[in-house]
């Protein structure tokens, strides 16, 4: 649909109604009938900018909306323009609810971390009411789990005892922040926010989801839930009388009135866009990479890819999603497994660009308050099981100091600093003959382009990403928090520690007995359940209760290893007696 199609459709979906406080309408009814044009052109253009990716028209958006408010409200340019389609199925959507006695506080750090709008819906969200109704279009699939299936579903009450979306996911209009100008278009969105990837959980000796700020979110599919967007509006199921009539069961059930006339064309509108986004061929990059599965992320690609639109060089560069607490440059110095930044700047906005925010949607001051958080304020989570017998614990710290500080410091988690040892590798970048895929995604190139990206938009600094020296090589880190932070090496291919301090199996099918005594080819991955022995989250079994767990492989059928899934290397321990092998990993559980 061409621009000029849209602004004529507009004429008759756009109410003019007054806007809210606080807000100012484009071209006001007392602009006459020049103004009343002006208004048409604009709504119309900036809502069908909200529901495209077509950023090339934001410039010329940009410039209407100023020129109408230097003519007509001059003294208005700090205020926010509101876009609003004035929907009644907006008002609809449920309220969240907060927990008895809590008041929210939008500038309370936590509730930003795990609630707060950042920007990800104007590029990866998903209107309200189309993202309400698609577990009923594909019931078959989702069977009543809801988006829990893709990790998004049950939280904790600490602020709400309920919401209309589930956890690591917001709900909020897309705003523009435009020099001078904040646009807000109207329209309720579903999008990821930090805590998606990194707010994971466990469950305690009573069977109960714990939560945990900053922790990995080990259970939760962004690739399959972009997928699931991308496949599902080109199913044949997807029709807009179908979305129509799923939309107004679901008002009902609610009590609401059902989509007016203006309603059912917009909705037919945004379904048009959304199977143009989806028939793009954007994502099908992935389809040439083993499945991600729970837990792990494409992050760097993704942006490669789909944002900065470079040539697909075949790397697979999957990764875990990382712990988020000691972010502070005496902690870590650099950033990411590959040490590619030292900017927080860069690696907080960089996050959120990667999964859906543009330069002019990105919510700078969210962002940035959260990045202060995670680098100062954040705290290590303790180990909530059985705790180790001190002795057994002071003898694992004499291990460690011999085996494994050259490279991962020791780390106080009482002062929570980490000191260095003679010989130090600390943040160094080093090869240790582990999947060498994440490190060939970032090499100069891969720097440049990104370098180039954010200096251009002004949202990070000139050269905040440096490249990759050598194929193979990640940032030696420190391991604090490291029993919450499983699976293990950078692209999640080990489940447990104590899978890590045996050596990886050699090539060949092995006897069910004689493969104990190495790292597993093949394990599960997404279980909540802790196992505190081999440290890390059970991974024999297929299912938790209900949940199908992922079936995460390093070679294929052939016993080929696939690519970014190896789980060789990291060869440090591996021959320790099995006293100091068990005293090490009580160790490891104190940090």
């Amino acid at each position: 649909m061409t621009l000029r199609q849209f602004e004529q459709v507009s004429r008759t979906l756009i109410d003019s109604s007054p806007p809210q406080p606080g807000e100012i309408e484009i071209a006001p009814r007392g602009a006459g009938e020049s103004g009343a044009r002006i208004r048409q052109i604009v709504m119309g253009a900036a809502g069908w900018l909200s529901t495209s990716r077509a950023a090339f028209c934001v410039p010329a958006v940009t410039f209407v909306v100023l020129f109408t408010v230097l003519v007509f409200r001059p003294g208005q340019l700090a205020a926010t323009v509101a876009v609003d389609f004035h929907l009644p199925s907006e008002g609809a959507i449920p309220k969240e609810q907060p927990a008895p006695g809590v008041e929210i506080d939008p500038q309370d750090i936590v509730w930003r971390f795990r609630y707060g709008a950042t920007g990800t819906e104007f590029g990866g969200g998903v209107p309200y009411w189309i993202f309400r109704v698609m577990p009923r279009i594909f019931d078959d699939e989702f069977k009543g789990r809801g988006y829990d299936r893709f990790g998004f579903g049950a939280d904790d009450t600490t602020y709400y005892q309920s919401r209309p979306v589930g956890r690591g996911l917001f709900l909020a209009d897309s705003t523009l922040n435009i020099p001078l100008l904040r646009t807000r278009f109207a329209l309720k969105r579903v999008a990821i926010n930090c805590s998606g990837c990194h707010r994971g959980e466990y469950l305690n000796a009573n069977g109960e989801p714990v939560y945990v700020d900053g922790m990995p979110n080990h259970t939760a599919d962004l690739q399959g839930f972009k997928r699931f967007f991308a496949r599902a509006f080109q199913d044949e199921r997807v029709t807009g009388d179908r979305l129509i009539q799923e939309i107004d069961a679901a008002l009902d059930e609610g009590g609401a009135a059902p989509l007016t006339a203006r309603e059912q064309a917009l909705y037919r509108i945004l379904l048009v866009e959304l199977k143009n986004r989806g028939s793009s061929g954007t994502t099908d990059w992935m389809d040439l990479r083993a499945d991600n599965g729970p837990g792990r992320i494409d992050p760097f690609n993704a942006v490669k890819f789909e944002v900065l639109k470079a040539p697909d060089d075949r790397t697979a560069a999957q990764i875990d999603f990382p712990s988020l607490w000691n972010q502070r440059a005496e902690v870590r110095e650099w950033h990411h497994v590959d040490g590619n930044t030292a900017s927080s700047k860069a690696r907080n906005r960089g996050s959120a660009i990667g999964v859906g925010a543009v330069a002019m949607s990105l919510n700078k001051d969210t962002i940035d308050a959260i990045g202060r958080w995670l680098d100062r304020d954040l705290p290590v989570p303790g180990y909530p099981f059985t705790a180790p017998a001190p002795e057994r614990a002071a003898r694992g710290l004499a291990v460690f100091a011999e085996h494994c500080a050259s490279c991962h410091g020791i780390y106080d988690p009482v002062k929570r600093t980490v000191r260095e040892v003679e010989g130090s590798h600390y943040m160094d970048r080093i090869n240790t003959g582990t999947d060498a895929e994440r490190s060939r995604a970032f090499m100069k190139p891969a720097a440049d382009a990104l370098n180039a990206y954010g200096e251009r938009r002004q949202i990070w600094e000139r050269d905040a990403f440096r490249p990759v020296r050598e194929a193979g090589e990640y940032l030696a880190g420190p391991l604090d928090g490291i029993w919450a932070r499983a699976p293990y090496l950078h692209n999640g291919s080990v489940p447990t520690l104590a899978d890590l301090l045996k050596p990886p199996a050699p090539p060949g099918k092995l006897a069910p007995e004689k493969a104990r005594g190495f790292r597993p080819k093949q394990f599960y991955r997404g279980s909540r359940r802790f196992d505190e022995r081999n440290v890390g989250w059970v991974s024999t079994e297929p299912m938790e209760g209900d949940r199908a767990l992922f079936l995460y492989r390093t070679v294929d059928d052939s016993d080929e290893p696939i690519p970014g899934n190896g789980n060789e290397g990291h060869t440090h321990g591996v021959n320790l007696p099995p006293e100091d092998r068990e005293a090490l990993l009580d160790h490891l559980k104190t940090l």
